[in-house]
């Protein structure tokens, strides 16, 4: 009688360890610097990253685990997840090779050159995510405030 109830428990055990794995980067959208520096501690370094327009310039807090934060004023609207980022994320490992990630999604992936996408519809804000690839690898995975 015992032994289904310790299998059970080895079972919840591991789905635990298993979604402990997942990282979740959507969390980190639409947080102010005092939350954010409370879920994650100070970063390790913060730049400045120009885009092609005034508009498009951000400030940007990098963590050790090779996570970034992208700010539009004082909220976070960008997460970045660069290619040695450890954890999954979306079930997703950076370092998959498109043709995996192509052919495993559940979701449906629009292509645009080098990248593929898909939108998040459960959120407070609509999100979108950008899979970068580099020779056919995935490098990089942004989640984004789409409405921007």
């Amino acid at each position: 009688m015992r032994t289904p109830i310790l299998s059970l428990a080895l079972f919840l055990s591991i789905l635990t360890r298993i979604s402990a794995d997942e990282f979740d980067p959507t969390r980190f959208i639409g947080l102010d610097i005092p939350a954010a520096v409370a879920a994650l501690g100070l970063p390790q370094e913060m730049f400045t990253y120009r885009g092609a327009e005034e508009k498009q310039d951000n400030v940007v807090f990098y963590y050790p685990d090779f996570l970034y934060l992208f700010w539009y004023k004082d909220r976070v609207w960008q997460v970045r997840c660069d290619r040695r980022f450890t954890a999954t994320v979306f079930g997703l490992s950076l370092g998959a090779s498109r043709e995996q990630v192509e052919r495993t999604s559940l979701r449906a992936l629009t292509p645009n050159g080098d990248s593929l996408y898909f939108d998040l519809g459960d959120g407070s804000f609509p999100l979108r995510v950008r899979l970068v690839f580099t020779a056919s690898v995935l490098s990089d995975l942004y989640v984004y405030r789409s409405d921007f």
